[in-house]
């Protein structure tokens, strides 16, 4: 059976409210996000959609280049590398592109983040934070199923994932291929 690889991108941004999850969870990443290719040039999360109005929230689609992190270009990261099957691949590959193409449809659940922050985790039907999406992508897919509900999962969950490997660790702009 053929195999692909995906990366799970763990990263803190230092923007506020990136500060306010590290506060919340006392974890050094804040933010969770999944690429398709080995550069890690493009990557897939829920997040703001504007470098500058941390209030438009949802599924975003990133470019290490981007405004995004142009802006914040001090982001530093974790990567995992994860075997998935050639099903398992074109799944992710799947859902990525129809939530690409129906961005509307998806939004950040602002609500979840602060119902979660107080032990709370109610979940809302195309609502995810950073964290959920991922695990929502992974399971999905088959690729990886958590021991626990989507809706339980923090960015600190992904340095467990059975198979997956530690490929870099530093900043995200020094990032040239893993």
């Amino acid at each position: 059976m053929d195999k692909q690889k995906i990366y799970i991108i763990q990263m803190h941004t230092k923007t506020i409210p990136s500060r306010f999850v590290k506060l919340v969870t006392r974890y050094e990443y804040s933010h969770v996000a999944i690429a398709l290719t080995k550069d890690c040039d493009e990557i897939y999360s829920f997040g703001r959609r504007s470098a500058i109005n941390i209030l438009n929230g949802g599924f975003v689609k990133e470019h290490k280049n981007g405004d995004f992190f142009k802006r914040f270009n001090n982001t530093y990261c974790r990567i995992y590398e994860l075997d998935v099957t050639n099903e398992q691949y074109l799944k992710i590959k799947n859902q990525l592109l129809l939530m690409e193409q129906n961005p509307e449809k998806y939004k950040y659940d602002f609500i979840g983040i602060f119902l979660r922050a107080i032990k709370l985790h109610i979940s809302f039907k195309n609502k995810y934070v950073c964290s959920t999406f991922v695990a929502y992508i992974l399971q999905q897919s088959g690729a990886y199923n958590f021991s626990k509900e989507i809706h339980h999962i923090k960015p600190i969950d992904f340095e467990n994932i059975i198979g997956a490997k530690e490929v870099y660790s530093g900043e995200y702009k020094s990032l040239t291929t893993v």
